[in-house]
């Protein structure tokens, strides 16, 4: 069967009913990429996974840790400066025992003895920046960071063990100063070891992992 041109398009024809502004429309729940607009919802976005609190006291013990060895470096820096004198005697003792053609004047001596200081500090302060760098990167769940920080801290406790059980031997107020520090170190690097290998810390690497 045909359409008559006559009569015009039957009613079940697509040209059979027009829109009002002359463009015609397919009827129904139509779209034109194909889907309905009842299916096309938002993607809701991702919610943040929170740290858990574990996560979060290891990080305050981790600056404590950081902390702490910038104080002990600052506090032999300063015994090394103000009693330079004694440093700079040793530095041209040694030299001289060691091989005679390196001796060294007093003020080449407390000139080498300032630059090694200088180097000392900048090196400190790069290791700080690179444990801090690590500690954000934990906290943020990279698995590396933790493994990273791992290893610190049990090298940090072992390290101090000897300064732990030789603290009665100590003597001065600088080596007693130091010694505290470095066994407070130890204290909480430790126990912020032990709070990134509990379960929920665990879980918290695992899906940042995912």
């Amino acid at each position: 069967m045909t359409d008559d041109p006559r009569f015009g398009p039957p009613p079940w024809h697509p040209e059979g009913n027009p829109q009002p502004d002359g463009n015609r429309q397919p009827q129904g729940n139509w779209h034109p990429e194909g889907l309905p607009p009842s299916a096309m919802q938002p993607v809701p976005p991702p919610h943040d996974d929170p740290a858990p609190v574990d996560i979060e006291t290891a990080r305050h013990l981790w600056i404590a840790v950081i902390g702490l060895g910038v104080a002990s470096m600052l506090v032999g820096l300063w015994s090394i400066w103000s009693d330079r004198a004694t440093f700079v005697d040793a530095l041209m003792t040694d030299l001289t025992a060691q091989d005679p053609s390196l001796a060294l004047s007093p003020e080449t001596a407390d000139t080498v003895l300032t630059v090694a200081m200088g180097f000392a500090l900048l090196f400190a302060a790069a290791i700080t920046a690179l444990v801090w760098l690590t500690v954000r990167k934990m906290r943020a769940g990279r698995p590396w960071a933790r493994s990273v920080l791992t290893g610190i801290g049990v090298v940090v406790v072992v390290t101090t063990l000897p300064s732990l059980f030789g603290l009665g031997g100590v003597s001065g107020a600088v080596a007693v100063v130091t010694t505290i520090l470095g066994i407070l170190q130890a204290v909480a690097a430790a126990g912020a070891v032990y709070l990134m290998h509990r379960r929920e810390s665990t879980a918290f690497f695992a899906r940042r992992r995912g």
